[in-house]
């Protein structure tokens, strides 16, 4: 009853103004559930189906953890000590601590593992405002910079540009998804990534908005990965800092 409660709860805290949804509609919208379903959920009438119950959980950014399994979020918590804002008047509110996530910068190889990030792996930390929409409801986040010298992407990202990547999106339908993915021979990059069914297996392309420079890559899931995507592909690409002063 515990999980019932508190993803009662969890819900409840998520609608009204100024909070991720409005009213109980367009949560029951933006979940993918009938709006009366959840409207009796919520009022504590009844229980949810299982796959409503899944939409619920998917839509919220939940994962399963079983007993003895470590968890797979990367992304932390932040307390904000004495913090110092800038551009705001002196009377301003300063920051809510649960407004943001603290997202470990890691390097491509290291982000597109499994896991959390080692503590030596880390080369820093990025702060995330959790309420935007391309983040909303991600946890498994883990921020990389694009190296120096890598142009592939240009004009969309640039070296020195950092990217936020949910690593547990890894289907990389529709085609055109930016992501971070892994080759064969262990290199990775960030890159768009098309797929199409070839003899009995999946041909993924990873491509380059830079293309006139940089061709397509072309491998195989089965052949070059073991029939793994997780092996494929580190995670989405869902938000990124750019220097707006080389545009």
């Amino acid at each position: 009853m515990d999980f019932t409660r508190n993803l009662r709860e969890m819900l409840w805290a998520r609608v009204g103004e100024n909070k991720d949804f409005a009213n109980r509609k367009r949560m029951a919208d933006a979940l993918g559930i009938d709006p009366s379903q959840l409207n009796r959920f919520m009022d504590g009438e009844r229980g949810l189906s299982v796959e409503s119950l899944g939409r619920v959980l998917d839509g919220l950014g939940a994962r399963l953890v079983l007993p003895g399994e470590a968890e797979a979020e990367t992304a932390r918590e932040v307390c904000f000590v004495a913090p110092r804002t800038t551009g705001a008047a002196h009377d301003a509110m300063p920051p809510a601590a649960e407004d943001y996530f603290a997202v470990p910068l890691a390097a491509e190889p290291v982000a597109a593992g499994p896991g959390r990030i080692p503590q030596d792996d880390i080369r820093g930390w990025v702060l995330v405002w959790r309420h935007h929409e391309s983040v909303r409801f991600r946890n498994d986040l883990v921020a990389v910079t694009i190296g120096k010298g890598e142009m592939s992407m240009v004009p969309t990202l640039h070296p020195g540009d950092i990217v936020l990547v949910d690593r547990a999106e890894k289907s990389p339908d529709p085609v055109g998804k930016i992501m971070l993915v892994s080759e064969p021979d262990g290199g990775c990059a960030v890159k768009r990534v098309a797929t199409r069914a070839v003899d009995g297996d999946v041909e993924l392309v990873f491509y380059s908005d830079n293309s006139k420079e940089y061709a397509p890559r072309v491998y195989r899931l089965n052949r070059d990965y073991g029939g793994e995507l997780y092996n494929a592909i580190g995670g989405r690409v869902v938000w990124a800092w750019s220097d707006m002063t080389r545009k």
